[in-house]
């Protein structure tokens, strides 16, 4: 077997290989073989047809083709371990050639490299936000929002706003919507039943009934009836209107009965804001040094270890998909974007993910970064509890991964102290 390795470029090095004759007609006969046990071949019994009648029959192309998997399987593994390459990810394979000769080319990722930039050039931008009472009162709303009720209103229907109608469409003599006593939230921009609906009935009143002509859009669900005038008649039966609960002893302890007065509910909403308010400035942090690191770093990354990154992303996101019952053209419709844009996207985002990795992990490296046996055990502890009765990892493989994660977190904590002090001895 011809094994031919490239020099190294752009962090990938390529192995072509020319495969020897026997292991290809090795691999050929035991395809025929296999082939030979389900074919219905007149003059011979399943599985003992000969080699040259399956290939007369089925042609060498198609016994190759799926010849090459096995081949690859029983050469590669043995020429990377021979060559002693350190890779991130698994290689691609290719095929260069199928006549005269199989010629294979191996595509390794070399191990990333970074070039770390000056981490006490770090400054900070980010300020946390003011705990106001104004922000407390439009916390306290939104929970009282939340706990809103409908009930029969006498107004005009607003937007948004909630009633039940009769509604019927007809297109010149063909009735081609009707719906009985439906309960139609009205918002703007809203699709339901058809665009513009909302807009048209908005300011109807109960008992009332109106008439209105929409043109349906030009992807509606009925060929026939795309981008033509409907002329729509909606009866109103009920309106509805949001009630706001009052903020009383009685809705209090209904929200928790622990509430002991109202103060002690604005202290609570005030300790959760505070929570709120820090997790978000220390995650503002930790983007904002990441990013500043990648921006001052240089990096060196194999294009196949981005696009591998990439693909477990798209993988993560079509599991999350089809729990919604949903196809990934609905998907890429409702986001309105591309099958192109949708794996640039992952690219770039699994770039970026990378990047982050190699900046803590050089941090943690260059700046001996530790996790105390205390916090491991804690965080273990946390874990266990957490999945109790569930099966987890053996002791001395979960120590390892809480203990590298938590190495992680310290790095970027590192990062945000040197950020903080930097900003802090600027302004002096």
């Amino acid at each position: 077997m011809n094994i031919d390795i490239k020099k190294e470029k752009n962090k990938q090095i390529d192995i072509e290989i020319t495969v020897d004759d026997f292991i290809v007609k090795k691999h050929l006969k035991t395809v025929a073989k296999d082939i030979s046990k389900k074919a219905n071949i007149p003059g011979f019994r399943k599985g003992k047809v000969p080699y040259s009648i399956i290939e007369s029959q089925y042609g060498k192309e198609y016994i190759l083709e799926n010849s090459l998997d096995p081949i690859i399987q029983e050469i590669i593994p043995g020429i990377l371990e021979d060559q002693k390459l350190e890779y991130p990810c698994a290689p691609k394979v290719d095929i260069l050639e199928r006549e005269p000769k199989l010629k294979i080319i191996l595509m390794v990722p070399m191990m990333p490299e970074i070039a770390l930039g000056d981490i006490n050039s770090l400054t900070s931008n980010i300020k946390k936000e003011k705990i106001t009472k104004k922000k407390i009162d439009e916390t306290i709303n939104r929970i009282l929002e939340s706990r809103a009720t409908w009930g029969p209103s006498k107004s005009p229907l607003d937007l948004p706003g909630f009633a039940k109608f009769n509604i019927s469409g007809k297109f010149e003599d063909n009735e081609i919507i009707t719906e009985k006593e439906i309960d139609f939230y009205a918002v703007e921009n809203s699709t339901l039943v058809a665009p513009g609906i909302s807009e048209n009935i908005k300011g109807i009143k109960k008992g009332e009934k109106k008439s209105f002509l929409l043109t349906l859009p030009l992807d509606w669900k009925q060929d026939e009836y795309k981008g033509k005038n409907i002329n729509f008649e909606v009866e109103c039966l009920e309106i509805q209107e949001k009630i706001i609960p009052k903020l009383d002893d009685k809705f209090l302890k209904e929200l928790n009965p622990e509430i002991k007065d109202l103060k002690d509910f604005e202290e609570q909403i005030k300790n959760e804001v505070t929570s709120e308010n820090d997790y978000k400035y220390n995650t503002d942090m930790e983007n904002q040094v990441i990013e500043d690191m990648i921006n001052i770093s240089k990096f060196s990354i194999s294009e196949i270890h981005i696009q591998r990154s990439a693909d477990h992303v798209i993988e993560d996101r079509m599991k999350s998909i089809a729990q919604y019952r949903m196809t990934l053209d609905d998907y890429l419709k409702a986001i309105n974007k591309t099958n192109e844009e949708f794996y640039n996207e992952a690219k770039d985002l699994s770039e970026k993910e990378l990047k982050k990795l190699l900046i803590i992990d050089e941090i943690i490296k260059i700046e001996n970064i530790k996790a105390s046996k205390k916090d491991i055990e804690n965080e273990i502890s946390s874990i266990k509890e957490q999945y109790k009765g569930q099966e987890i990892a053996d002791d001395k493989t979960l120590f390892s991964i809480v203990e590298n994660n938590l190495k992680r977190r310290n790095s970027v904590e590192h990062l945000i102290k040197i950020a903080k002090a930097s900003t802090k001895n600027r302004k002096k």
